[in-house]
């Protein structure tokens, strides 16, 4: 590298020159490793990550080919969750963005079931008591629908623990039937992206993710 034996674990950055056996090889390379993020639709019944022995489908299935490297996850969904995950090829801009997850806001839509009827909704809380905490909601928003099954836009200024959004509807006497990450961070997953596939991220919402994960656009390689 730069006409010194290369270290186990240097990163390779822009302008540098790697020779492998008297052959430059720094374009193939610097190719193989640009930067890329991608955005997926994640169904409700597929892993994060397939465990071993566990028969239930991982997303990991779904991604495009790399050729080298593996896809990281930047945010997280579990089982049974439905909507937005982000993906990159590279561990460093990974793990700068996911360091600030305290700090990222995130927007749901979530269906909710009214027990009984009568005149008006029930009053949803903006805070509730959850095993691992405490849950604070920045906004609960009943969107247009139905009289028993409506829609609600429920945002907070960080990621929630697992349970926050269905133990919140409960407190109200509502049953949640689903629930889906729309919006992690600057990132908005895309009407069009039907379950199941991904599309690379692009435009102002590239420039804005590289830039809380300390990256440029040069970097980095809309595919």
């Amino acid at each position: 590298m730069n006409g010194r034996p290369a270290e186990t674990g240097q990163r390779v950055r822009p302008g540098d020159k790697i020779v492998v056996d008297g052959r430059d090889v720094t374009k193939r390379l610097a190719h193989e490793q640009a930067l890329q993020v991608i955005v997926y639709h994640k169904p409700s019944g597929e892993m994060l990550r397939r465990q071993e022995g566990d028969e239930r489908a991982g997303v990991e299935a779904k991604l495009p080919s790399l050729r080298s490297g593996r896809w990281l996850s930047i945010n997280a969904l579990g089982f049974g969750e439905d909507g937005l995950l982000v993906f990159s090829n590279d561990g460093p801009f990974v793990s700068s963005v996911t360091r600030q997850a305290a700090t990222i806001p995130v927007e749901y839509r979530v269906r909710a079931l009214r027990p009984r009827q009568s005149a008006d909704w029930p009053a949803i809380p903006l805070e509730v008591d959850v095993d691992d905490g405490h849950a604070t909601f920045s906004a609960v928003d009943r969107l247009e629908g139905g009289t028993t099954n409506t829609w609600f836009r429920v945002a907070a200024e960080r990621s929630l623990p697992r349970g926050a959004i269905r133990a919140l509807f409960d407190a109200a006497g509502l049953k949640v039937s689903r629930t889906m990450l729309v919006k992690w961070g600057p990132v908005t997953l895309p009407r069009d992206l039907p379950r199941g596939r991904s599309r690379a991220l692009a435009g102002e919402e590239l420039d804005a993710l590289l830039l809380l994960g300390g990256a440029t656009r040069s970097s980095a390689r809309e595919k």
